[in-house]
Protein backbone atom coordinates (compact mmCIF):
# COMPACT_ATOMS: atom_id res chain seq x y z
CA UNK A 1 0.00 0.00 0.00
CA UNK A 2 1.22 3.42 -0.50
CA UNK A 3 0.44 5.98 1.83
CA UNK A 4 0.97 9.41 0.83
CA UNK A 5 -0.21 12.74 2.90
CA UNK A 6 -1.28 16.33 0.72
CA UNK A 7 -0.99 19.97 2.44
CA UNK A 8 -3.69 22.00 0.54
CA UNK A 9 -5.84 24.77 1.06
CA UNK A 10 -8.56 23.22 -0.80
CA UNK A 11 -10.11 21.09 2.18
CA UNK A 12 -12.62 19.84 -0.56
CA UNK A 13 -10.56 18.46 -2.74
CA UNK A 14 -8.52 17.18 -0.24
CA UNK A 15 -11.83 15.39 1.18
CA UNK A 16 -12.52 14.45 -2.93
CA UNK A 17 -9.20 13.16 -2.92
CA UNK A 18 -9.29 10.93 -0.36
CA UNK A 19 -12.28 9.42 -1.22
CA UNK A 20 -11.05 8.83 -4.64
CA UNK A 21 -8.66 6.87 -3.82
CA UNK A 22 -10.37 4.52 -1.67
CA UNK A 23 -11.25 3.11 -4.97
CA UNK A 24 -7.73 2.30 -6.09
CA UNK A 25 -6.31 -0.72 -4.22
CA UNK A 26 -2.78 0.37 -3.74
CA UNK A 27 -3.41 4.11 -2.38
CA UNK A 28 -4.23 5.57 0.23
CA UNK A 29 -4.21 9.24 1.78
CA UNK A 30 -3.44 9.07 5.07
CA UNK A 31 -2.58 12.68 6.27
CA UNK A 32 -3.80 15.82 5.38
CA UNK A 33 -3.14 19.58 6.35
CA UNK A 34 -3.10 23.35 4.96
CA UNK A 35 -0.10 23.71 5.62
CA UNK A 36 3.69 22.71 5.98
CA UNK A 37 3.75 23.52 9.57
CA UNK A 38 0.20 22.18 10.29
CA UNK A 39 1.92 18.74 8.57
CA UNK A 40 4.74 18.14 10.24
CA UNK A 41 3.29 18.70 13.53
CA UNK A 42 0.78 15.72 13.42
CA UNK A 43 1.51 11.92 13.85
CA UNK A 44 2.48 10.52 10.04
CA UNK A 45 3.40 8.00 8.37
CA UNK A 46 3.37 9.06 4.62
CA UNK A 47 6.97 9.59 3.30
CA UNK A 48 4.87 11.32 -0.02
CA UNK A 49 3.81 14.56 0.02
CA UNK A 50 1.49 15.99 -2.36
CA UNK A 51 2.16 19.61 -1.84
CA UNK A 52 0.14 22.95 -3.16
CA UNK A 53 2.63 25.11 -4.95
CA UNK A 54 0.85 28.25 -4.00
CA UNK A 55 0.02 28.05 -0.16
CA UNK A 56 -2.65 30.96 0.97
CA UNK A 57 -0.67 31.50 3.96
CA UNK A 58 2.01 33.27 1.63
CA UNK A 59 5.34 30.67 2.44
CA UNK A 60 8.01 30.56 0.30
CA UNK A 61 7.14 27.52 -1.90
CA UNK A 62 11.19 26.95 -2.14
CA UNK A 63 11.40 26.74 0.99
CA UNK A 64 8.21 24.23 1.90
CA UNK A 65 9.76 21.77 -0.71
CA UNK A 66 13.16 22.13 1.21
CA UNK A 67 11.66 21.53 4.59
CA UNK A 68 9.79 19.30 3.89
CA UNK A 69 12.97 17.29 1.74
CA UNK A 70 15.36 17.70 4.63
CA UNK A 71 13.15 16.09 6.47
CA UNK A 72 12.90 13.26 4.72
CA UNK A 73 9.85 13.63 2.53
CA UNK A 74 9.60 12.59 -1.09
CA UNK A 75 7.37 15.66 -2.92
CA UNK A 76 5.52 16.02 -5.54
CA UNK A 77 3.92 19.44 -6.18
CA UNK A 78 0.83 20.63 -7.60
CA UNK A 79 -0.79 23.99 -8.86
CA UNK A 80 -3.29 25.48 -10.36
CA UNK A 81 -1.30 28.55 -12.21
CA UNK A 82 2.30 27.40 -12.94
CA UNK A 83 4.98 30.11 -11.78
CA UNK A 84 8.31 29.27 -14.15
CA UNK A 85 10.71 30.65 -11.34
CA UNK A 86 9.04 28.53 -8.51
CA UNK A 87 9.02 25.68 -10.72
CA UNK A 88 12.11 25.96 -11.96
CA UNK A 89 13.25 26.66 -8.31
CA UNK A 90 11.38 23.92 -6.32
CA UNK A 91 12.97 21.20 -8.69
CA UNK A 92 16.07 22.24 -7.97
CA UNK A 93 15.15 22.15 -4.40
CA UNK A 94 14.35 18.14 -4.54
CA UNK A 95 10.38 18.36 -5.86
CA UNK A 96 10.46 14.46 -7.04
CA UNK A 97 7.39 15.62 -9.89
CA UNK A 98 5.23 18.66 -10.27
CA UNK A 99 1.55 17.71 -11.27
CA UNK A 100 -1.04 20.41 -12.50
CA UNK A 101 -4.22 20.55 -11.36
CA UNK A 102 -5.96 20.52 -14.66
CA UNK A 103 -4.75 16.80 -14.99
CA UNK A 104 -6.76 13.93 -14.58
CA UNK A 105 -6.84 11.34 -11.39
CA UNK A 106 -5.27 8.68 -13.17
CA UNK A 107 -2.30 11.32 -14.41
CA UNK A 108 -1.83 11.87 -10.60
CA UNK A 109 -1.89 8.34 -9.42
CA UNK A 110 0.64 7.14 -12.25
CA UNK A 111 3.08 10.27 -11.17
CA UNK A 112 2.25 8.54 -7.51
CA UNK A 113 3.23 5.16 -8.35
CA UNK A 114 6.47 6.31 -10.23
CA UNK A 115 7.59 8.41 -7.08
CA UNK A 116 7.26 5.13 -4.75
CA UNK A 117 9.11 3.24 -7.38
CA UNK A 118 12.14 5.88 -6.81
CA UNK A 119 11.32 7.36 -9.91
CA UNK A 120 11.18 10.83 -10.62
CA UNK A 121 8.50 11.19 -13.40
CA UNK A 122 8.53 13.46 -16.33
CA UNK A 123 4.90 15.08 -17.07
CA UNK A 124 3.83 16.94 -20.65
CA UNK A 125 3.54 19.99 -18.58
CA UNK A 126 6.78 19.96 -16.81
CA UNK A 127 9.07 18.95 -19.56
CA UNK A 128 7.54 22.31 -21.35
CA UNK A 129 8.26 24.41 -18.17
CA UNK A 130 11.43 22.86 -17.33
CA UNK A 131 12.57 23.69 -21.57
CA UNK A 132 11.33 27.08 -20.57
CA UNK A 133 14.47 27.61 -18.30
CA UNK A 134 16.51 30.03 -20.07
CA UNK A 135 18.53 31.14 -16.87
CA UNK A 136 22.28 32.11 -17.91
CA UNK A 137 23.56 29.96 -15.63
CA UNK A 138 22.06 27.11 -17.12
CA UNK A 139 24.34 25.52 -20.07
CA UNK A 140 22.75 24.79 -23.50
CA UNK A 141 23.77 21.04 -23.87
CA UNK A 142 22.91 19.27 -26.55
CA UNK A 143 20.69 15.99 -26.25
CA UNK A 144 24.10 13.70 -26.79
CA UNK A 145 25.76 15.58 -23.84
CA UNK A 146 22.85 15.58 -21.85
CA UNK A 147 22.57 11.75 -22.18
CA UNK A 148 26.10 11.64 -21.11
CA UNK A 149 25.69 14.09 -18.34
CA UNK A 150 22.89 11.91 -16.70
CA UNK A 151 24.67 8.12 -16.94
CA UNK A 152 27.73 9.21 -16.12
CA UNK A 153 26.38 11.56 -13.29
CA UNK A 154 24.29 8.69 -12.15
CA UNK A 155 27.32 6.85 -11.44
CA UNK A 156 28.13 4.79 -14.28
CA UNK A 157 31.30 4.18 -15.70
CA UNK A 158 32.82 5.94 -18.90
CA UNK A 159 32.92 2.57 -20.08
CA UNK A 160 29.16 1.76 -19.04
CA UNK A 161 27.78 5.35 -20.77
CA UNK A 162 29.83 3.82 -24.14
CA UNK A 163 28.27 0.82 -23.60
CA UNK A 164 24.19 2.04 -23.09
CA UNK A 165 24.69 5.26 -25.23
CA UNK A 166 26.10 3.20 -28.63
CA UNK A 167 29.52 5.43 -28.38
CA UNK A 168 33.32 4.62 -27.75
CA UNK A 169 34.30 5.66 -24.79
CA UNK A 170 36.58 8.50 -25.91
CA UNK A 171 33.48 9.43 -27.46
CA UNK A 172 31.80 9.97 -24.00
CA UNK A 173 35.56 11.50 -22.12
CA UNK A 174 35.06 14.16 -25.20
CA UNK A 175 31.04 15.00 -24.08
CA UNK A 176 32.15 14.95 -20.67
CA UNK A 177 34.99 17.95 -21.89
CA UNK A 178 32.26 19.72 -23.55
CA UNK A 179 30.38 19.78 -20.25
CA UNK A 180 32.55 20.72 -18.25
CA UNK A 181 33.59 23.62 -20.17
CA UNK A 182 29.96 24.77 -20.73
CA UNK A 183 29.09 24.84 -17.10
CA UNK A 184 32.23 26.63 -16.19
CA UNK A 185 31.37 29.21 -18.70
CA UNK A 186 28.09 29.58 -17.11
CA UNK A 187 29.42 30.47 -13.58
CA UNK A 188 29.11 26.85 -12.23
CA UNK A 189 32.33 25.03 -12.77
CA UNK A 190 32.34 20.82 -11.86
CA UNK A 191 35.42 20.26 -9.63
CA UNK A 192 34.71 16.67 -8.62
CA UNK A 193 33.10 13.37 -9.75
CA UNK A 194 30.02 14.27 -7.84
CA UNK A 195 29.34 17.58 -9.14
CA UNK A 196 28.25 16.15 -12.45
CA UNK A 197 25.25 14.23 -10.19
CA UNK A 198 24.83 17.29 -8.40
CA UNK A 199 24.11 19.06 -12.02
CA UNK A 200 22.06 16.46 -13.08
CA UNK A 201 19.50 16.90 -9.52
CA UNK A 202 19.66 20.80 -9.86
CA UNK A 203 18.71 21.40 -13.93
CA UNK A 204 16.10 18.23 -13.32
CA UNK A 205 17.52 16.16 -15.88
CA UNK A 206 17.67 12.47 -16.10
CA UNK A 207 13.46 12.31 -15.03
CA UNK A 208 11.65 9.78 -16.94
CA UNK A 209 8.88 11.02 -19.21
CA UNK A 210 5.14 9.58 -18.27
CA UNK A 211 4.59 6.53 -20.64
CA UNK A 212 8.02 6.56 -21.88
CA UNK A 213 10.26 3.95 -21.48
CA UNK A 214 13.90 4.48 -19.29
CA UNK A 215 16.27 5.80 -21.75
Amino acid sequence: MIEIAAIDNDRMLLEGLAHWLTSLPDVRMTTAATSVDEFLSQTRQARIVLLDLNLENFTDPVANVATLVAAGFTVIVVTVVPDLSYILATTEAGAAAYVPKTASLDVLTEVIRAVARGESPLTTEHAFWLGCDDRPDRPLLTPREREVLVAYGQGMTIDAVGRLLGIAPGTVRTHLERVKQKYAQAGRPIRHRGQYGERVREDGFGRERLGHPPG
